[in-house]
């Protein structure tokens, strides 16, 4: 060791620290340079937006909305963000999305599609919805909406009619099918009072003798009851499997859909995203205490966010097949903030991962087994009027139930689940049990110490 003078030690503390002073001040000026660009920027761009608001107000000859033209200025600024998860929603638009997630809505309680004359045809009556208490009846065809002829307003603008303030009044002339062979169908007028009700996002039936059937509309924040009621209910009815139908299903709250998620899957990782950064969260786990039945999914190109999400856990967890066709592949995940005034901005913050940690956002969710309907059947499909027995997708969903061995009673077209593949279904599912009861264990294993 050699010693150095005190002289000598001073001027190596001199220089270290000058030198750091000079990195530290160079690495300043360059974020205060940036951040005055961005000032800069931004206020170019306010200076911008005065001078348009002083010019018109100058010289425009209408009169100006104050509330029509702020909300049309929040709308151009996320547009201009050029991404079209990026929204801008009004007070009025807000509270309905708010409606929307929470599972209960003021309005009138049906769903419709455009028919072939343009006029708007009843596909569901929410059950306790005030259209139901009024005498609404699913295959309904609303030709006029208080005295406006759907065809003439456009369907889109009579879509916007059926919502409204609680206790407000809307009179519909409605032509109703026949019911029976040599009737006529008849004009009726039929008026609604809106009111609050729950929306129904759940629907359930045995089909094929013994197989447990489910639809999924859309995740609210009531669906996972709704579900749970269901599948008590298939169970009790001692169902082989379960065809989870998600086809047209939008989406909606992914902490509904990861409890949904919980019934079906075993403990695990059920909902992770990635940010901008890179940086993975997980979301939502499931817990142990998964469904004992197969499961069969049923998707399309109508199939988006949460709903995809759902299907791709089933096959990763090795709980089912997936049947159908590519789903959207719409797998951001979005905020929304609230404004002051009761409006709000919508926009992506990440993108969610399957369970081996892939992106499907703009890939969407492959099928297991692709079948597509034909155009007769999508058209009944979309109208509420395809009958499971009639739905090539259902039935190719019970089909692959019976590939992984559930022991349907009536299998489409009098089909029979050979030996070879009864023997290699039982083969996989054991050590597809092996495998989970594994990664079961281990998960317990690598958990425990954090476990309060």
């Amino acid at each position: 060791m050699k010693k150095i003078s005190l002289g000598a030690c001073v001027a190596l503390c001199a220089v270290t620290a000058a030198v750091t002073v000079s990195l530290t001040y160079m690495y300043a000026m360059d974020t205060f340079n940036e951040r005055v660009a961005d000032v800069n920027q931004r206020q170019a761009m306010y200076s911008k937006l005065s001078e348009i608001d002083q010019t018109i107000r100058q010289n425009f000859v209408g009169e100006i909305d104050e509330t029509a033209l702020t909300d049309g200025i929040c709308t151009g600024y996320l547009a201009g963000l050029g991404d079209a998860d990026a929204k801008y929603l009004t007070a009025e638009q807000y509270k309905a999305y708010v409606a929307g997630t929470s599972g209960s809505a003021v309005g009138t309680g049906i769903s419709t599609v455009k028919d072939t004359d343009g006029n708007m045809e009843v596909t569901e009556v929410a059950p306790g919805s005030p259209a139901e208490a009024a005498g609404m009846k699913k295959g309904d065809v609303i030709i006029s909406i208080d005295d406006k002829e759907v065809v003439r307003i456009t369907y889109a603008a009579a879509v916007s009619l059926l919502e409204g303030e609680e206790g407000s009044v809307v009179n519909f002339k409605v032509l109703r099918p026949a019911e029976k062979d040599g009737e006529q169908s008849q004009v009726v007028t039929i008026s609604v009072t809106r009111a609050e009700y729950s929306q129904n996002s759940v629907q359930s039936s045995v089909i094929c003798g013994n197989v447990g059937y489910i639809r999924i509309s859309r995740f609210r924040e009531n669906t996972p009851d709704q579900f749970r009621e269901a599948m008590k209910e298939l169970e009790n009815q001692k169902v082989c499997g379960l065809v989870l139908d998600l086809r047209s299903n939008s989406g909606g709250d992914m902490e509904a859909a990861a409890s949904v998620m919980d019934m079906l899957l075993p403990a695990g990782t059920v909902v992770a995203s990635r940010d901008s950064a890179g940086k993975e969260t997980v979301e939502f786990t499931s817990a142990a205490g998964e469904t004992a039945l197969p499961v069969s999914v049923v998707m399309d190109q109508n199939t988006y966010g949460a709903a995809e999400l759902v299907a791709a856990n089933v096959r990763d967890y090795k709980k089912g097949l997936l049947v159908g066709q590519q789903t959207a592949g719409h797998g951001r995940k979005s905020q929304v903030v609230p404004l002051s005034d009761g409006s709000a901005v919508f926009f992506p913050i990440a993108e969610y991962l399957t369970l081996n940690g892939q992106v499907f956002d703009g890939a969407g969710i492959a099928p297991d087994i692709t079948k597509v309907l034909s155009d007769e059947q999508s058209a009944l499909f979309l109208s509420g009027s395809l009958k499971e027995e009639e739905d090539a997708q259902i039935l190719s969903a019970v089909t692959a139930l019976a590939r992984q061995g559930a022991q349907v009673e009536k299998l489409p077209g009098g089909e029979e689940a050979t030996a070879g593949e009864k023997d290699a279904s039982d083969a996989s599912q054991a050590e597809s049990k092996a495998e989970e009861e594994k990664s079961q264990s281990s998960k317990a294993e690598s958990s425990a110490p954090s476990e309060e």
